[in-house]
């Protein structure tokens, strides 16, 4: 089995929100193993926290959106492409704004921060989805498949 990973340490990109026009600093801490990718607003009173998780998803227009209660955190997708393309299984993401900067509209500028702040890999197992089945999704004109391979 492979052991899950995280990063050796903190590491920050800043720039504006490609859609709210927002100042933004993200920044991408350790976290222990089983934690997950999990944002903190710190902009917002408590620094509340939100899941990146498919259940947290509230809108896809224009950018994917999560939310847990009021907090949103904005365009997340080039955020998790990175976190996820570097085989990191569990990160604090803390934000000062409600979406995250764009930077080149790429992951790159993710995958950059996130390579400087080295890896570690953690003293647990990564866990994994097992699809047996075809799986559909549809709600109006959105369908999604997910297919075993």
């Amino acid at each position: 089995m492979t052991k899950q990973r995280t990063i050796r340490e903190p590491a920050s990109f800043s720039g504006i929100g490609l859609h709210t026009g927002n100042l933004a600093t993200l920044t991408f801490k350790p976290a222990g193993p089983d934690n997950g990718i999990v944002f903190y607003r710190t902009d917002l009173p408590g620094k509340p926290a939100v899941r990146a998780d498919v259940d947290n998803v509230v809108d896809v227009s224009r950018g994917t959106t999560i939310a847990c209660g009021d907090a949103k955190v904005h365009t997340v997708e080039h955020v998790l492409a990175a976190v996820v393309g570097l085989g990191i299984d569990n990160l604090d993401i803390e934000l000062d704004a409600n979406e995250t900067p764009v930077g080149d509209g790429s992951s790159l500028p993710f995958l950059s921060a996130l390579k400087k702040a080295g890896f570690v890999e953690q003293d647990a197992e990564k866990k994994y989805v097992k699809i047996d089945e075809p799986v559909y999704y549809r709600s109006d004109d959105v369908t999604l498949s997910v297919l075993p391979f």
